[in-house]
């Protein structure tokens, strides 16, 4: 991530999200904001973040061949306060959102207003069209019936929420054509669970991390870099 990226991370979690913004700030040893006339990158936040994603060894990482042993470590890991950069799975895990305490996808909300605006937008313009701009008598009906404008208010609430959802779901996944796969360790598409930990904390603590991934039988554990 450029500097100017998480220098506009920061200010819209400062806006925006002020309890992520201070356990960013926990993550690297920093005291949280008290108030509004606070630098949201008092204390070089913006260094330490950029450094903590520069640097050669940013995240530990636990390889786990069962499911239930990776959700029973990713509970463990979060309880002893571990900053979880991510958990890759081959599929999806029942529960997991739970284990990493991810708040429920906003997707739903994009998808509710994309329908409900091209709902309205195709009743709109088929009143427009057949009231309005170029009324027809057909043996005397009512231009406005909505009965016979149900099948296009229908199709395009489904047509515009499904592409909507879809381009936001990649604009926030960053997926896009020709895009590189970065695999965190081999197998994670095939056979093999990762936890992946950010050294970013200040206080962070390898050798505490690494008996809680041999607790729940991880086949390895690796020092790797960071992923963009």
């Amino acid at each position: 991530m450029s500097r100017l990226a998480c220098r506009l991370r920061i200010l819209t979690m400062c806006l925006f999200n002020r309890r992520g913004l201070n356990e960013l700030r926990w993550r690297f040893g920093l005291q949280p904001l008290h108030s509004w006339n606070e630098s949201p990158f008092k204390g070089g936040l913006l260094d330490k973040w950029l450094d903590s994603m520069g640097g050669k060894s940013r995240l530990l990482v636990g390889v786990f061949t069962d499911e239930d042993h990776l959700l029973e470590a990713t509970q463990a890991v979060r309880k002893a306060g571990f900053d979880i950069h991510d958990v890759y799975t081959p599929y999806a895990v029942h529960g997991m959102d739970d284990a990493m305490g991810l708040r429920r996808s906003r997707l739903t909300w994009v998808c509710f207003f994309a329908g409900l605006f091209a709902g309205c937008f195709g009743a709109f313009m088929q009143y427009y069209t057949n009231a309005i701009d170029w009324p027809i008598n057909v043996g005397g009906k009512n231009p406005w019936e909505l009965h016979a404008y149900v099948p296009v208010i229908f199709e395009m609430t489904v047509l515009i929420a499904g592409l909507t959802t879809m381009v936001a779901l990649f604009a926030r996944s960053r997926l896009f054509p020709g895009k590189k796969a970065q695999l965190i360790v081999p197998g994670i598409t095939d056979d093999k669970f990762a936890i992946a930990l950010s050294h970013g904390s200040a206080n962070f603590d390898a050798e505490r991390a690494r008996a809680l991934f041999a607790r729940f039988h991880a086949e390895r554990v690796l020092d790797l870099g960071g992923l963009s």
